[in-house]
């Protein structure tokens, strides 16, 4: 790990060159006690960061988020705190998450609104799909004004079926889920109008995933040090792996005193987010 620390630095300053960052964090055991570990990147870059709480001074800790500007793009799972004042960058939330929470809502309420909501979100990035494999790069106007009506239909009808049952006990979840659709509606839905943007953060749960799998087989880590040096680890192999390179023969230049560099890895093209 120690000889990885340039090639951190480094990537570091790759991750916030990027227009689209992908970033989600989750729970790992450190000696007994619940700390965080983080995933910040794209297809093509992977940086990892371990911290003791996951709280805003570990995030400006990580000096990634603050550094961002309003030309950056950060793809999150309705974290709320990427809409604090000290950030300037645009926001999209992940629509899995989203249909995931309608399920929820459909399988404990029973109401059709979610439903609908789950189902106008799969057609929409079907039919995205299907336009840009025929070349296209927009939606219609009138495409896009249609999902707008029926998305405002949709939630018409979900505030009109919680206030018929709002004193059940799943009514609560449904009023916060229709909240915060209307409220985070534009990061949401911007994939609608700008066939660039991607409609998932399912860059960062893969990359997470690992962390999870680590942790089944180990149980925890000794220490914070010793997660993270399995963080820079990590980023290195994972960054090398996202660009063609054999992690058997990146740990081997490794421990011979001489990994890949950054500069070495992206020397072909600069990398690039895509949708």
């Amino acid at each position: 790990a120690k000889r990885l620390e340039d090639f951190e630095n480094d990537l570091h300053c790759l991750v916030i060159q990027q227009s689209i960052v992908y970033w989600d964090d989750t729970v790992i055991f450190v000696d007994t006690h619940r700390e965080c570990m983080r995933f910040y990147g794209n297809e093509r870059i992977a940086l990892y960061t371990a911290h003791e709480h996951k709280d805003m001074e570990s995030l400006e800790d990580d000096n990634i988020l603050p550094l961002l500007t309003a030309e950056t793009t950060v793809m999150h799972d309705h974290n709320v705190v990427n809409y604090n004042t000290k950030f300037c960058f645009c926001n999209i939330e992940c629509n899995q998450h989203l249909q995931r929470g309608c399920q929820r809502n459909s399988d404990d309420t029973g109401h059709m609104w979610s439903s609908e909501l789950k189902r106008l979100i799969s057609s929409t990035i079907r039919d995205r799909k299907d336009m840009i494999d025929a070349g296209q790069d927009t939606f219609r106007d009138e495409y896009v004004q249609q999902f707008n009506d029926e998305l405002d239909t949709i939630l018409s009808a979900g505030w009109t079926q919680n206030e018929k049952e709002n004193d059940c006990n799943e009514a609560s979840f449904e009023r916060a889920l229709l909240r915060r659709v209307e409220k985070y509606r534009n990061n949401y839905f911007l994939w609608v109008k700008d066939c660039k943007m991607p409609t998932t953060n399912n860059v960062s749960e893969r990359a997470l995933r690992v962390v999870k799998s680590h942790l089944r087989v180990s149980g925890q880590f000794q220490n914070i040090e010793a997660a993270r040096n399995y963080a820079r680890i990590r980023s290195y192999v994972e960054t090398c792996r996202r660009n063609n390179i054999n992690e058997i023969d990146a740990l081997k230049s490794l421990c011979l005193d001489a990994p890949y560099t950054v500069s070495q890895i992206f020397t072909e093209r600069p990398p690039q987010s895509s949708a």
